[in-house]
């Protein structure tokens, strides 16, 4: 068997060197094919400029977008710091739960939308609410 491997390698390697000494470069097809390969090497050097631009504006922008992303983790953190919670009772409404003394106090009714607001995914309607929910209140 290694015997035919040997005589097919052989016969491959002597049909290459028949075919190369066929197809001889003169000067001119030498200096052309250089020519074209030296102006395919300036495209790719070219295409390579064009993506580290591309790669330095990506970076920036990430680097924006993780401070970013750090300053609204931090706001996040501070909302989620600064929320309180009631359970409403029966009888109340939003402007009425927004002055009592735990929520806004006096004055605070004017602020009832921010609860509405905070609580919006469970609430459908402002003038309904019903008594047991947990409502998030929004502190300042």
């Amino acid at each position: 068997m290694n015997k035919r491997i040997f005589i097919v390698l052989l016969a491959l390697i002597l049909s290459l060197t028949l075919f190369a000494q066929d197809k001889k470069m003169t000067e001119k097809d030498a200096l052309d094919a250089i020519s074209m390969e030296q102006a395919r090497l300036d495209a790719a050097n070219a295409k390579l400029t064009e993506c580290k631009t591309a790669k330095e504006q990506l970076e920036t922008e990430v680097s924006n977008l993780s401070k970013e992303k750090e300053e609204l983790l931090s706001q996040l953190n501070n909302l989620k710091e600064t929320r309180g919670f009631y359970i409403v009772k029966s009888g109340d409404w939003l402007s009425k739960l927004a002055e009592y003394k735990e929520v806004y106090g006096k004055g605070g009714w004017k602020r009832w939308p921010e609860i509405y607001r905070a609580n919006k995914r469970f609430i459908k309607d402002p003038n309904l609410i019903y008594p047991n929910w947990k409502l998030e209140i929004p502190r300042p």
